[in-house]
């Protein structure tokens, strides 16, 4: 395992566990998904740039601190991609379908939801319009913490 250096107020070094590949299993639609965990602001901020595809089971699960309306842009990607934003009670509230990556030198769109989310999940392009993946469905997996049902 990496560990960062990480200075505290004192000026000693401090080492910290770094995010290095933690995957989850992640089902949608009744599909299951082997998705990377991003929960660092440097992992989130690369995204699936870091790839150069994605294979219909994989996806990268974002995972943020609290509720917001994040938004998300193509910078950098080399694929097109859906993305499915999750609020806290693992419910989908928006869906963008079948983005496709920046044009070098054009302006690069964000996508942000109507509402807010606390988890966002990109899958293959047309991944939800193939598996009927709508708002309002559940996103079940370890990591998103489920109210009581």
């Amino acid at each position: 395992m990496l560990f960062p250096i990480v200075y505290n107020e004192f000026g000693s070094v401090l080492a910290q566990p770094q995010e290095q590949n933690q995957t989850a299993s992640v089902s949608v639609g009744g599909v299951n998904l082997l998705a990377n965990l991003s929960k660092t602001p440097e992992s989130q901020a690369k995204g699936l740039a870091i790839k150069n595809s994605l294979e219909e089971t994989e996806g990268m699960l974002f995972i943020f601190e609290s509720p917001q309306k994040y938004s998300f842009w193509m910078k950098d990607m080399k694929f097109p991609i859906d993305i499915i934003w999750i609020n806290s009670d693992g419910k989908i509230v928006h869906i963008e379908s079948n983005l496709q990556p920046c044009i070098f030198l054009l302006p690069c769109p964000s996508y942000t939801p109507k509402d807010d989310s606390m988890y966002v999940l990109e899958v293959v392009s047309n991944f939800t319009n193939k598996f009927n993946i709508n708002i309002g469905d559940d996103v079940d997996s370890q990591v998103i913490k489920h109210p009581q049902r």
